[in-house]
C-alpha cells in the first residue's frame, strides 16, 4: 500500500510538471535493506541508561548548518565509526564512511518548549548502518514509558502536543515512516545514502565548544576524518539568518529540504527541477517554475503540497520565505 502511494505522489509530481511520459515508474521501487536489523534500540547500545542527552562512548554528536524542516521536531544527530575508522568526503562534498558506520538522528518535542530542561518527549529514532557496503534504514519507535524504541515494519502516525515558544498548544499527527518512505529519499539512483552530512553542511562553529571550534577541524583532531583542504566549502546558510541575503537562505532550505529527491539520481529526477545549492540558478528551472513551485509549497492539499515526504503540515517560516524568494525572480 505504502509503496502504490509514493509511486502515486511522483506521477501527480510528474504529471503537473507536464512529463508523465518520462517517468519510469520502475525506477521507483523502493530500495530493501540488504541486511536484518535488530528489533529493539538498546540492542545497539546507543543510550546505555536510555536517556538519549548521555550516548555512549564512540557516538559523537553533530550538528548541520541548516536543518531539514520535519514537523516542528528537535533532532538528535549522532555518528558512530568503527574503533580506529574514519570518515572523509568525495569530490562533490558528500561524506563517505567506512563500514559498520552509524547514524543516528532522534526526533523529539519539548512538551513546552519555554522550558527545554522540563524533559523531552521521544517519538522516534531514525538509523542507517552501513553493513558489506550498503546503506540499511531503519525507524524506531520509543513507546509510552519513554525506556526502549522499537523497529517498525510499516509506518505509524503518532499525535503529538506540544506548547511552542511563544506559548502557543500546537498539535499534529506526526508521521513516522516506513523503510520505504525512507529509502525514497535515501536514494542516489539504486542505492541508499545519507542526506545531512556534507561537508558544506558540516562546515560550522559548534555553538557547545568552548572556542567555538569549527566542526570539520574538531572531527580531524579527534581522529573521525580524514580532511582536505578542499573539504572546507564556503558553509551552507543558515536558512533561519536574517543577516544573509535572500537567495542564499532560500536556495540552502530548499536544498536541505528538496534537493535529495529533486536531484539528477533522486526520486524526482523525471521533474527535472534541480534544487542543490551548488547548482547555477540557470540550471535548476527554478525560474521557469517558480508558479509551479510556489503552489507546490503553498499548497494546504497534502496530495499537492511539497514535501510530500517527511512532513505533515507546512513550515510556516520556510513558505514564507520561499514566497518572498520566487517573488523576487
Amino acid at each position: 500500500m505504502k509503496t502504490y502511494l509514493i509511486c502515486n505522489a511522483i506521477l501527480l509530481l510528474c504529471g503537473i510538471a507536464g512529463v508523465i511520459s518520462s517517468c519510469e515508474v520502475g525506477n521507483m521501487a523502493p530500495i530493501a535493506n540488504t541486511a536484518t536489523l535488530p528489533g529493539k534500540l538498546s540492542d545497539y547500545g546507543i543510550f546505555p541508561d536510555g536517556a538519549i542527552e548521555r550516548p555512549a562512548a564512540g557516538f559523537h554528536r553533530y550538528h548541520l548548518a541548516t536543518q531539514l524542516f520535519t514537523d516542528y521536531a528537535e533532532k538528535q544527530r549522532l555518528i558512530h565509526l568503527p574503533r580506529g575508522a574514519q570518515f572523509s568526503f568525495d569530490s562533490s562534498g558528500n561524506a563517505v564512511f567506512p563500514d559498520s558506520s552509524i547514524l543516528v538522528k532522534t526526533f523529539f518535542y519539548y512538551p513546552d518548549k519555554r522550558k527545554p530542561s522540563a524533559g523531552k518527549q521521544l517519538i522516534e529514532t531514525r538509523l542507517l548502518v552501513k553493513i558489506n557496503g550498503q546503506w540499511n534504514v531503519g525507524t524506531y519507535k520509543w513507546n509510552k514509558e519513554q525506556t526502549e524504541a522499537y523497529l517498525l515494519e510499516n509506518g505509524t502516525d503518532e499525535n503529538v502536543s506540544w506548547v511552542n515558544e511563544h506559548g502557543l498548544r500546537k498539535t499534529l499527527q506526526y508521521r513516522i515512516p516506513a523503510q520505504e518512505e525512507c529509502s525514497s529519499c535515501h536514494r542516489t539512483g539504486r542505492s541508499i545514502t545519507p542526506i545531512g552530512p556534507k561537508a558544506r553542511n558540516l562546515n560550522l562553529p559548534l555553538a557547545d565548544h568552548p572556542h567555538q571550534e569549527n566542526q570539520l577541524l574538531h572531527f580531524e583532531q579527534t581522529g573521525l576524518l580524514t580532511l582536505q583542504p578542499s573539504d572546507l566549502l564556503a558553509p551552507l546558510p543558515d536558512w533561519q539568518s536574517p543577516s544573509i541575503p535572500l537567495a542564499e537562505r532560500a536556495r540552502a532550505y530548499l536544498d536541505v529540504n528538496c534537493a535529495h529527491c529533486h536531484s539528477a539520481t533522486g526520486f524526482a529526477e523525471s521533474t527535472r527541477l534541480f534544487f542543490g545549492y551548488e547548482i547555477p540558478l540557470a540550471n535548476t528551472r527554478i525560474r521557469a517554475r517558480k508558479d509551479h513551485i510556489l503552489h507546490r509549497v503553498e499548497a494546504t492539499d497534502p496530495d499537492i503540497r511539497m514535501p510530500q515526504l517527511g512532513t505533515t503540515v507546512p513550515d510556516s517560516v520556510g513558505v514564507a520565505l520561499i514566497r518572498a524568494y520566487i517573488q523576487s525572480l
